[in-house]
């Protein structure tokens, strides 16, 4: 399906992933880009620009979701509840959020006639892997709930295909990283203690290996799943070229701002807090590895990561470097 002259719609538009959609949506000449957000973590300034119509909105408001998506040919489903720690705490909001959201999201396209609906999923709908790398095969499992609305968001895109025929993609993401990416995870917490002088702080051994994924590569990802029609009806893993070990990360962060730091280890309790940085606590059910492979996807939709793990990760410290009025509202952790 061609994106030029179509009215595009991405929920959570105004987020990291989903505001540099909505650039490559515009350079794809879209007809029309409809950005629906609640602004809970978004920003408008990422998507105010021409071609762009923002509507400030909940996925759990359906009259307005419904609404906004008239007259709309493609849907592109980022809008979530992403905090691993907030699924854990309370796991009714990430059901409604995830699950009733994504609901909402599918019944406005029924209605609404949409050609065509991308699903933002999770590696997380996995679990402790049984096998490395992960294919689409692999057992699911997932740890926490974040992985379980995930995984129900998949099946009901899939349901929804086959009994309402509404072409659906659902796309498995690794560790999504690059400028705009909300503060938080472990790549995240190194950059911002490191322009502060401070030592990043690693958990356990620090070998624990993870799938990290450019931005730019999941936005082709996207891409290629809306203009391609093999990918209609498929689940994909969306990672990168390659995987890290957390120690590796802290290594790169540590090179690119200041080679004079060295790290920190500590191993709390998993729900713990470190005793080296008192406001962060040790994942429960935290995962030994987690390698995606993405190969399904390069086979049918020739979908090649490109980016440089260590080129990434520079672009998105110069882009904190630029925007720290953003971070620096956050904690000290």
């Amino acid at each position: 399906m061609e994106i030029e002259g179509n009215i595009i719609l991405i929920t959570g538009g105004a987020g990291f992933i989903g505001s540099h959609i909505v650039d490559r949506l515009i350079e794809e000449n879209a007809k029309k880009v409809i950005v629906y957000d609640n602004f809970s973590t978004g920003k408008k300034e990422y998507v105010a620009k021409d071609g762009v119509d923002i509507i400030e909105g909940d996925i759990l408001d359906y009259k307005k979701l419904e609404k906004t998506m008239k007259n709309v040919d493609i849907v592109s489903h980022h809008a979530a509840e992403l905090e691993v720690f907030t699924g854990i705490d309370n796991s009714i909001h990430d059901l409604r959020t995830n699950i009733e959201g994504t609901l909402n999201v599918l019944n406005a396209a029924i209605k609404n006639k949409v050609k065509k609906l991308i699903y933002a999923s999770s590696g997380g709908v996995y679990g402790q892997a049984n096998y490395l790398p992960e294919d689409e095969n692999h057992p699911l499992m997932p740890h926490w709930p974040y992985g379980v609305s995930k995984l129900s968001g998949e099946k009901y895109c899939l349901q929804y295909y086959l009994l309402h025929g509404l072409p659906t993609v659902s796309l498995r993401y690794g560790i999504v990283y690059g400028p705009r990416e909300w503060y938080g995870r472990v790549l995240t917490l190194f950059i911002k203690r490191v322009l502060e002088g401070n030592a990043p702080i690693i958990f356990g051994d620090g070998n624990q290996r993870r799938d990290y994924v450019y931005i730019d590569d999941v936005v082709e990802g996207n891409i290629l799943s809306i203009k391609n029609e093999k990918a209609e009806g498929k689940v994909f893993n969306l990672g990168g070229n390659n995987s890290y070990s957390v120690k590796q990360v802290a290594d790169i962060v540590i090179e690119l701002i200041n080679p004079d730091i060295k790290p920190i280890y500590d191993d709390p309790i998993p729900g713990e807090s470190s005793k080296f940085q008192p406001n962060r606590k040790r994942l429960p059910g935290e995962l030994k590895d987690f390698i995606l492979d993405s190969s399904f996807m390069r086979n049918l939709l020739n979908y090649i990561p490109k980016t440089d793990f260590k080129f990434g990760v520079g672009k998105e410290i110069e882009w904190v470097k630029r925007n720290l009025d953003i971070w620096n509202t956050l904690p000290r952790v």
